[in-house]
């Protein structure tokens, strides 16, 4: 009796293992349909076929999880989707990728306002802002986090007196505490460049 239990044991071992090996390979078919589905290229839209999208050239050490930071934190699935990317860890310097810049909700402050206020300047000179524009620190523009691109405000430094035009082209800043990030230019004509933080009134014009 034991040897016929023990045989019937083997007999049915092959079965199970077929059972398993069907149900792994159904597994990984069944992955693999959901990589490639995530990873199909997004079809133009009303929504992004008239927006102002970027074309970036990737350079030496790049990774998509790096150009989405510099991006304003794009979604780096979201680049390879937009970009037709099968593999998003084989991208090459030299290469061009086009990037749809990441469209916030536009919430405008309360008109007037008083915002805690910081510069940024050659380090960052020349570099794509999150509206597609070249940065230049020599330029009356400045970063927000959320009003429209293209906003135009009047800043005052009530410490001063001194007034200053600019308009938002960049999101941030994105250090606590901080509501608005001016070019070197904004912040010279607004007498806090050595200062480097000050409080401003800002007016939506």
């Amino acid at each position: 009796m034991e040897v016929n239990s023990a045989k019937n044991r083997i007999d049915i071992l092959p079965l199970q293992i077929n059972k398993d090996v069907a149900s792994l390979k159904a597994s990984r078919e069944k992955f693999s349909e959901l990589v490639k589905a995530n990873l199909e290229p997004v079809p133009s839209s009303p929504e992004t076929a008239g927006d102002q999208s970027v074309e970036y050239i990737v350079k030496p050490g790049d990774s998509l999880w790096k150009i989405g930071k510099k991006m304003n934190n794009k979604d780096p699935l979201q680049i390879a989707k937009e970009n037709g990317l099968s593999n998003p860890n084989k991208i090459r310097p030299g290469q061009k990728l086009l990037i749809h810049p990441v469209q916030p909700k536009e919430v405008q402050p309360v008109e007037g306002g008083e915002m805690v206020a910081s510069w940024y300047g050659a380090e960052h000179h020349n570099k794509t802002t999150a509206s597609g524009q070249r940065f230049d620190m020599n330029k009356n523009t400045l970063a927000h986090k959320t009003l429209p691109f293209g906003t135009k405000v009047r800043l005052t430094n009530p410490e001063n007196g001194k007034i200053a035009e600019g308009v938002v082209n960049d999101r941030g800043p994105f250090i606590k505490g901080r509501e608005v990030d001016v070019s070197y230019a904004l912040a010279r004509k607004l007498g806090f460049i050595r200062k480097g933080i000050t409080k401003l009134n800002v007016e939506i014009m």
